[in-house]
């Protein structure tokens, strides 16, 4: 059976309780949800059951159509979405989850690929002391961070836009390191859910790679988070394997795997 939301306030209203059997899957559809103002057939919120089995997806532009819960349920959904006319393009989920919906699409004539193999890695407990030279930035430093922004955007292949204007709102959340004048490594700490905050855009300058900044940064914002009460967590992608070493000597260790899943043309 196929349930669609009108909003993205019904429909956490109604599945709230089951996307806190794993909040760390389901981060994004409680920060996509509200977003959702009236459903149609591009932003929609739907969920598919049997008893107390589920599949839930709910797309808002401009972001990724977000799947959670059983495979079972991919052929009805994919069924509904396609008869009803609704847009599919990208979409993010569990890899496994993924991968079911990839070899669902084929016959339908869509091919798709795990663009982004991202493994969720979580740390709680301090390995090190914090370097005293990692700083908070501020206001004057809203150029060099749009900058590295944008650089990391382009690193890892990520479709986003990123705008200036927003990241000064949010300056207070980035920890720094700085060398020749300039911020050369970089990582925002960003809201996750009540039990954790998640580092984001970390980034270090390419000719400053390899001298051990990028650890100063992610470990003091580690155990900055720590201290906070909280639990640390991050996105990292697999195929990246200088980072994912780094943060496994930090601690960190390895929760799940989740991708973003592309069109084909």
């Amino acid at each position: 059976m196929i349930v669609s939301y009108q909003t993205g306030a019904e429909f956490l209203q109604d599945n709230q309780a089951y996307l806190q059997t794993d909040p760390y899957l389901s981060t994004f559809f409680t920060l996509d949800a509200p977003l959702l103002k009236e459903a149609g057939k591009i932003n929609y919120a739907l969920r598919c059951e049997q008893g107390d089995k589920r599949l839930l997806a709910l797309k808002v532009e401009p972001y990724n159509l977000l799947l959670f819960g059983e495979e079972a349920f991919v052929p009805e959904l994919l069924r509904f979405l396609f008869d009803g006319g609704y847009e599919i393009k990208n979409y993010l989920c569990a890899s496994e989850l993924g991968y079911a919906l990839m070899r669902e699409l084929e016959p339908y004539g869509r091919r798709y690929e795990e663009a982004l193999a991202m493994d969720f890695m979580e740390a709680r407990s301090v390995t090190e002391p914090s370097a005293p030279e990692v700083e908070t930035a501020h206001e004057d430093d809203l150029d060099e961070i749009f900058d590295c922004a944008q650089r990391f955007v382009a690193d890892c292949g990520l479709l986003d836009k990123p705008e200036k204007e927003p990241f000064r709102k949010v300056l207070g959340s980035f920890r720094v390191i700085r060398a020749d004048g300039k911020i050369v490594s970089m990582a925002r700490i960003a809201p996750a859910t009540k039990d954790d905050l998640r580092l984001v855009l970390v980034y270090t300058r390419d000719e400053y790679r390899g001298k051990g900044y990028a650890r100063k940064v992610v470990n003091s914002a580690k155990n900055e988070i720590l201290a906070s009460g909280k639990r640390v967590t991050l996105n990292v992608d697999r195929k990246n394997p200088i980072s994912y070493h780094l943060y496994l000597s930090l601690g960190f260790e390895r929760v799940f795997s989740q991708g973003e899943f592309r069109r084909v043309e």
